[in-house]
């Protein structure tokens, strides 16, 4: 059976409501004594029945994040991210690759405080019976969505990758992206790669990486080089696909390349890769910060903008 309160205030002769203080580490029980209480429920092995807590606070101390794949390096990096903000917070983070429809409703059935969800368009959209009972913050690009959406700004790291490009003499570009998706943050870059180039005249071309999975994309791009070179400059549309197209090079290709995904794994590569990108402690930060708010019913704007930086690794 489980030890409870009852059980460590007995084998310490107090009262209950004392144990129930010392082990929230109340500064109205003596030091000895919380001390006392404190070693005897973990020689007890007592677990704290949050259930029972939440039932009385009317809160659970969970976040649920919901989001279609973690097989993706830059993806569960973001997570690690979130997760340590949450943890500061107090909360602790629940995450579910289930579909969205079926995972917010589990998320709300269990009680969570709030969700975070990686929007990717109308397909991930939330409903009302979701986000009229549990806040919700969205990551994403800006769309007409109920709830507040943190927009990284996808676009602007595509432009500041190719000024960087032409700034080093480089006019024909090449970006790598999974370019049949649905998912509003890809789809961003593909066109804000296609519209900048187009209206400035700069040369390039749109190879299709076929997903965000490094094994597929390199596949992809060796396929691609059996008939083509690619050109000096290279955008990425993700880290994995960075990953992928660094393992499909050959000996004679040496391309400029930068990555979207500002993340710390990027100095681990072999080859020479420019980051762009907010960095992932910022947008984990801001996603957490928002969500605090909303859950506190404080004032929030329906989009929150971050601006993407380049971390240089040559």
């Amino acid at each position: 059976m489980a030890v409870t309160l009852k059980d460590v205030a007995e084998a310490c002769g107090v009262s209950y409501s004392t144990v129930s203080k010392a082990l929230k580490n109340s500064h109205l029980v003596k030091p000895k004594t919380k001390n006392l209480i404190q070693q005897k429920a973990l020689e007890m092995n007592y677990i704290p029945n949050h259930s029972a807590r939440a039932l009385v606070s009317k809160k659970s101390g969970t976040i649920g994040l919901i989001w279609p794949s973690v097989d993706r390096v830059a993806v569960t990096h973001l997570i690690s991210e979130i997760n340590h903000a949450i943890k500061d917070l107090g909360y602790v983070m629940f995450v579910s690759i289930d579909d969205v429809a079926a995972a917010s409703k589990k998320f709300v059935e269990f009680g969570c405080d709030g969700i975070v969800i990686f929007d990717e368009g109308d397909a991930t959209n939330l409903s009302p019976e979701i986000y009229n009972n549990v806040p919700v913050v969205a990551y994403g690009v800006d769309r007409d969505i109920p709830y507040p959406i943190i927009n990284v700004n996808h676009s602007e790291a595509m432009i500041m990758a190719i000024e960087a490009l032409v700034d080093q003499d480089i006019d024909h570009i090449d970006y790598i992206g999974d370019i049949h998706t649905n998912d509003t943050r890809q789809i961003a870059k593909k066109e804000a790669i296609a519209q900048y180039c187009d209206k400035h005249k700069i040369n390039y071309r749109i190879i299709d990486s076929t997903s965000l999975n490094a094994i597929e994309t390199e596949s992809a791009v060796k396929q691609f080089l059996q008939t083509h070179a690619l050109a000096p400059g290279v955008i990425c549309g993700s880290y994995d696909i960075t990953v992928g197209t660094i393992n499909a090079l050959g000996p004679q290709d040496h391309p400029v390349l930068y990555s979207y995904d500002n993340i710390p794994q990027i100095k681990k590569l072999d080859y020479p890769v420019n980051a762009i990108g907010v960095p992932t402690a910022e947008i984990a930060q801001t996603i957490v910060a928002t969500l605090d708010k909303v859950i506190k019913d404080e004032a929030t704007e329906s989009a929150y903008h971050l601006h993407p930086k380049i971390q240089k690794n040559i």
